[in-house]
């Protein structure tokens, strides 16, 4: 892997913002809102086998600062410990010069054509790495309010709340401040360019992707 500096790993964070878009964003970096080109495409449960509130099982529920077993801002040794080393597969990415570890994470039974989780870490190797985006791309992923991927804008706006719609590297997304989360929306449907505002999306487009950030 290679070595970030301390100074590197604060220019990630300056330049980079982990929940709506890349240049002006406080607590992470821009880019990164997109979907390495590594991930395979996710898969989304059909409507019928999605998990719904009731059932969603505690290794899957998406809530503030939590994805499952996995808190925000862990120390990378806490990760370690918290997962299965066989559910993990280390790899890099690199921004602006800058490369950094990524974990793509693979709960246990999680079938290979699913989209792992993408852990993103930021810090350096003198001081250490901690968690500070994590990328969902599965639908067995849901909210105490059962949203998730193969869920709609219009049950997170209903649930949480949008503050803001942007165009980032990852597609149209929409902020969640309340879950500190950006929903990744379906585009089709959606016009290519423009500013759009919450009134402009369908409540019915789908929710393709979540990113949680600190």
């Amino acid at each position: 892997m290679l070595r970030t500096s301390t100074y590197a790993a604060a220019l990630l964070l300056a330049a980079c913002q982990p929940d709506r878009q890349p240049t002006t964003e406080q607590t992470a970096p821009p880019s990164l809102q997109a979907t390495p080109s590594t991930a395979p495409d996710s898969v989304v449960a059909p409507a019928e086998n999605r998990p719904d509130a009731a059932t969603t099982d505690s290794a899957f529920l998406i809530r503030r600062g939590y994805v499952g077993p996995l808190r925000l801002n862990m120390k990378e040794g806490a990760l370690l410990a918290a997962v299965p080393e066989s559910s993990l597969r280390k790899t890099t990415r690199t921004l602006e010069g800058i490369t950094y570890p990524v974990y793509e994470y693979r709960a246990a039974g999680t079938p290979a054509t699913t989209a792992p989780l993408l852990l993103e870490m930021v810090g350096d190797e003198e001081e250490g790495y901690r968690l500070w985006r994590v990328q969902v791309r599965d639908g067995r992923y849901r909210t105490a309010e059962a949203v998730g991927v193969g869920g709609t804008y219009g049950e997170a706006r209903q649930a949480y709340g949008i503050q803001t719609i942007e165009r980032t590297e990852a597609g149209v997304v929409a902020v969640s401040e309340r879950l500190n989360a950006s929903w990744i929306l379906d585009a089709k449907t959606l016009p290519a360019t423009g500013q759009l505002r919450k009134d402009d999306i369908p409540p019915a487009t789908q929710i393709v992707g979540v990113i949680l950030f600190r």
